[in-house]
């Protein structure tokens, strides 16, 4: 039995170590294939060597890398899956599945891969440029398309047909259709026909194209072309076969040839060829004396750049290298330039997927580049872009729903509805409102996008429609501050220029208009308040107070019944009006007229005033000042009568700080002063000064803070003059706030802000 087990351990050794050697074999094999860039037969080798070793690290590896050469990016999307999961240290992974997911039209997942490479490379530009990418498309989607693009019947092939231009009434185009024993050759790395050039008349519908040239089209690669203006010169990218060694690479060269009658003679390569880099794609400008090419040349930025030669008399200039505003550290080929601007295709600038159509303006020195977006753009390989005219030509791609492999496309450009932008910004209470959500709506009150207000209380939206009418909301739930924010538009500068028409309690509309209107505005110059403003307070019910939830809007009416303010009461009926001029009469009305609604008018502590008396009109009225009050008369800081009732509970004035601040701020040291002409014209009354701060912080420091803020107000004061005797001042810390510090636990920043603040209150001196 021992030497039967024997034998039996021994077969099995045997065939393990069999099955080892085929698979070392095969792998060894596969990357003989995949080092010569023969990646369809790699991948057959590697297939292999997965089928009996299905977690082989570097053939998974290997083989992701082959299908994303080849645009297979269905399987490279599932290879590189794979290649994550057993070699997550390999960061680069992580970057080209994201990439396949990209080009499959994944993006939210893209983005996840792109957000793991670049946790893994916080400093890599491509990472952060992945991840800016992803939000650019979605971004991209709402815009209106600029482009309408359809396929070209006849032309396309189960190959590639790609970078088409018009060419003696049709157009000539690169392909590896194969027509002939020529082309019938594969080249390495897709096993297709060898690239050559062909022609087809557009009379003929595009149908039985033919070889361009006998003379240019060669036993190797041969286009894509440029032709000169007059049609006499063609300047053609080739790749010749020579064998110089299994090391050699063969690199691409462009060369020129000239028309002599119907023969294309006098081939000579480009003076900046090399054997050490590749120069590519050449395209000459409509003048003759501009050469745009495509070269992985030392110096450059990475990958291939897009180089410009001027022409010096017969010879050209040495290659300038066009700059970080075009090219990038990845791959920047097939640049056309027409009327000056420069199209080009990159895989380094944010865009869908594989390469995209990109313009650059030479007159702006090429500093930057437009994605020319879908539907001309694509998830796959978008490039060889050629205008017929101003609106209408052609383009590539290998986008689904091809013939296969690259198609020739046509596109025509339609003239978009011209867009603007609009600046703005928020206040409350003359204080910047930062991080307030500000929602962009149609006149249907269909949100169309939102944006925060940044430390300044600015913000923008762009691509807006031009002369369309649209909504602004603030998102907050504290009705004092929808009541109270005020929105401005800006110009280009920043400076206010326009106070934006409120509709209702924090909603505003503004029609879009031409940006460059709001810079002709002058600068807005706001009337300056009075300080001595009413805050009323009231409640509206049906028999009894709290019986009443409908939540309809009360305004106060001026007595031409023009609407001067707006308010929607809470759940129990109550309501608040800040900052109401202080005349002794006010008139209220409901938004839907109801004889069986009572306002009652209260104080800050709810207890009741007086009641609202109904008039005939549906109005109701509150007379201030009741007889029987003693009341104090004085003159405010603009030199107006005031009457002020000496037991009336209300706030003159606030000044507000700046978070855990005890300074006098610009906002604050204006109301000061304003204050400081009262007293000063007022030499019978006096204030009583209270200070306040949110509720950050213990209750201890921020009892302390607020007795600094009363102690700064009253040496701000006390220094322009005025006795120390006609002011008392408190703090109160957190203890009496104005708004919620908080909503549903959450921080609320208005409502702190509100809460850091210094009341006055105008006492009669005994």
């Amino acid at each position: 039995m021992r030497y039967k087990l024997i034998i039996k351990i021994g077969l099995l050794l045997s065939i393990l170590l069999s099955i080892h050697s085929v698979s070392f074999s095969q792998l060894k094999k596969a990357n003989s294939y995949f080092k010569q860039e023969q990646y369809n037969a790699a991948i057959t080798q590697y297939s292999k060597v997965l089928k009996k070793d299905a977690s082989n690290q570097e053939a998974t590896q290997n083989i992701a890398f082959c299908y994303r050469k080849l645009k297979d990016y269905i399987n490279a999307e599932v290879f590189y899956a794979k290649s994550t999961e057993i070699n997550p240290s390999e960061s680069s992974n992580f970057l080209y599945y994201g990439q396949a997911l990209k080009n499959n039209n994944k993006v939210n997942e893209a983005k996840t891969q792109f957000q793991n490479f670049a946790a893994k490379n916080p400093t890599s530009f491509v990472g952060k440029l992945m991840v800016q990418s992803c939000g650019d498309i979605t971004d991209w989607e709402v815009d209106e398309k600029a482009f309408e693009v359809s396929s070209i019947e006849n032309i396309n092939t189960k190959n590639a047909d790609f970078c088409p231009l018009v060419y003696d009434q049709g157009i000539v185009f690169v392909s590896e259709r194969g027509v002939d024993l020529v082309n019938e050759n594969n080249f390495g790395m897709s096993e297709k026909p060898y690239l050559s050039i062909f022609y087809a008349r557009e009379s003929k519908a595009y149908k039985k194209a033919k070889q361009f040239s006998s003379q240019i089209n060669s036993l190797y690669h041969d286009g894509p072309v440029s032709i000169s203006s007059d049609q006499k010169i063609i300047y053609f990218t080739r790749a010749n076969k020579k064998e110089q060694g299994k090391n050699f690479i063969n690199r691409l060269k462009i060369y020129v040839a000239k028309l002599d009658g119907k023969r294309w003679k006098n081939i000579t390569p480009f003076e900046y060829n090399s054997v050490d880099y590749s120069v590519a794609h050449p395209w000459i400008s409509e003048d003759g004396k501009q050469l745009f090419f495509a070269s992985d040349m030392p110096g450059g930025f990475g990958g291939m750049d897009i180089y410009v030669s001027t022409l010096n008399g017969e010879a050209w200039g040495k290659p300038v290298n066009l700059g970080s505003g075009v090219n990038t550290v990845e791959n920047e080929v097939f640049p056309y330039f027409r009327k000056g601007q420069l199209y080009f295709s990159s895989e380094g600038h944010s865009g869908y997927g594989g390469l995209d159509v990109f313009m650059s303006k030479e007159d702006d020195k090429w500093v930057s580049s437009d994605n020319l977006k879908s539907p001309l753009n694509s998830s796959k390989d978008d490039f060889g872009i050629f205008y017929k005219d101003d609106e209408n030509g052609y383009f590539s791609s290998d986008r689904e729903g091809g013939m296969g492999s690259d198609d020739i496309y046509a596109f025509a450009w339609h003239t978009l509805k011209p867009q603007t932008e609009m600046s703005g910004m928020l206040e409350y209470e003359k204080l910047p409102a930062a991080g307030t959500s500000i929602n962009l709506l149609d006149e249907e009150d269909n949100i169309l996008r939102t944006v925060v207000t940044d430390e300044n209380g600015k913000f923008k939206f762009e691509k807006l429609d031009l002369d369309q009418n649209y909504l602004l909301a603030i998102d907050s739930e504290d009705d004092s501050f929808l009541d109270g924010s005020k929105l401005y538009t800006t110009n280009s500068n920043g400076d206010k220029v326009l106070l934006v028409n409120r509709l209702s309690k924090g909603k505003f509309t503004f029609q879009a208009l031409p940006y460059e209107y709001y810079d002709d505005l002058e600068l807005l110059v706001e009337k300056d308040e009075s300080l001595f403003t009413v805050s009323v307070y009231g409640q509206v019910y049906q028999k009894l107070p709290g019986d009443y939830s409908d939540g309809m809007e009360v305004w106060v009416v001026d007595d031409k019944g023009n609407v001067i303010g707006k308010t929607t009461p809470d759940k129990n009926g109550k309501f608040m009006f800040e900052k109401l001029s202080p005349d002794e009469e006010y008139l209220f009305m409901l938004a839907e007229d109801d004889e069986s609604l009572n306002i009652i008018i209260v104080d800050e502590e709810g207890k009741v005033l007086e009641a609202a008396k109904r008039l005939i009109d549906g109005k109701y009225r509150y007379v201030r000042l009741a007889s029987d009050q003693n009341v104090i008369t004085l003159i405010n800081e603009i030199d107006e009568v005031i009457k002020i009732a000496e037991n009336e509970n209300f706030i003159i004035s606030k000044v507000l700080y700046d978070f855990a601040s005890d300074k006098i701020n610009e906002n604050a040291a204006l109301e000061l002063d304003k204050l400081v002409l009262i007293l000063q014209k007022n030499k019978h009354v006096g204030v009583e000064l209270s200070s306040h701060t949110d509720s950050k912080g213990t209750e201890e420091n921020n009892m302390a803070l607020s007795q600094r803020r009363a102690d700064a107000a009253v040496s701000y004061v006390v220094s322009k003059g005025i006795e120390t005797k006609k002011i008392i001042a408190k703090g109160f810390g957190e203890t009496i706030p104005v708004a919620p510090n908080e909503i549903n636990g959450e921080d609320n920043p208005e409502g702190r802000a509100k809460n850091r603040r210094t009341e006055f209150k105008v006492i009669k001196l005994k």
